[in-house]
């Protein structure tokens, strides 16, 4: 094997530990926030994008790390057929990661604008049900302690008992719209850079598939 077809092989190598672990980041990431968001079903039945998202990113992050060790296999035993294989899925991942990170750019503006109403409506129609939202967030009201008026505050706007204006929690709204953003973007992102180095990784596997096969080639004659 010469210089640049061994450089080929184990950049590819370690371009698909990377991957691995990005795999697993993302799949982290949408757990973490289907977890967190449990609690919420009143707000996510208005806009599936929010429970789509982190189910996504979890499947997504799953497929990629299989395909990644995969990857590793068919750099390092040079198999023409397992590159060729590879080299495709990654293809289609990289489809799915953009049409996700896609997905969550362009409609997250929107979405975090109307949070706060979704969060009103929820808490003027069952305020019981609400308190599974601070509970799950850590937030009090929609817009803060002030959302009760003159009514005693439930213990799942405060840290610790009694509950008072003095110790409760901030508003939802703010909290919540931040939460979504925060994770939102930081599942885009990770998409993105993803897909970016994915594109590089799927050359070197085709390059490497095609020594592969001319060496096999070579060797028959």
């Amino acid at each position: 094997m010469g210089c640049g077809e061994f450089l080929v092989k184990y950049v590819l190598f370690f371009a698909n530990l990377f991957f691995a672990l990005a795999g697993l980041a993302l799949l982290g990431l949408g757990v973490a926030v289907e977890l967190r968001i449990s609690n919420a079903d009143e707000i996510l039945d208005k806009s599936p994008i929010f429970q789509l998202t982190p189910i996504g990113a979890m499947v997504i992050g799953s497929i990629i790390f299989l395909v990644a060790f995969f990857g590793c296999c068919g750099a390092i035993r040079e198999s023409n057929c397992m590159l060729i294989v590879y080299a495709i899925f990654m293809i289609m991942l990289m489809i799915l990661k953009v049409t996700l990170a896609t997905l969550i750019f362009v409609k997250q503006d929107e979405l975090l604008t109307n949070i706060p109403v979704w969060l009103n409506e929820t808490f003027t129609r069952d305020q019981i049900a609400f308190q599974n939202i601070e509970k799950s967030f850590s937030c009090c009201g929609p817009a803060g302690a002030a959302s009760y008026g003159f009514a005693p505050l439930p213990a799942t706007c405060c840290p610790n008992s009694p509950c008072t204006l003095i110790n409760a929690y901030s508003g939802c709204g703010d909290i919540v719209t931040e939460f979504f953003e925060t994770f939102g973007l930081a599942i885009g992102s990770v998409a993105i850079v993803v897909g970016a180095i994915e594109l590089v990784a799927v050359v070197f596997a085709l390059c490497l598939a095609n020594h592969a096969r001319n060496k096999n080639r070579r060797s028959r004659y």
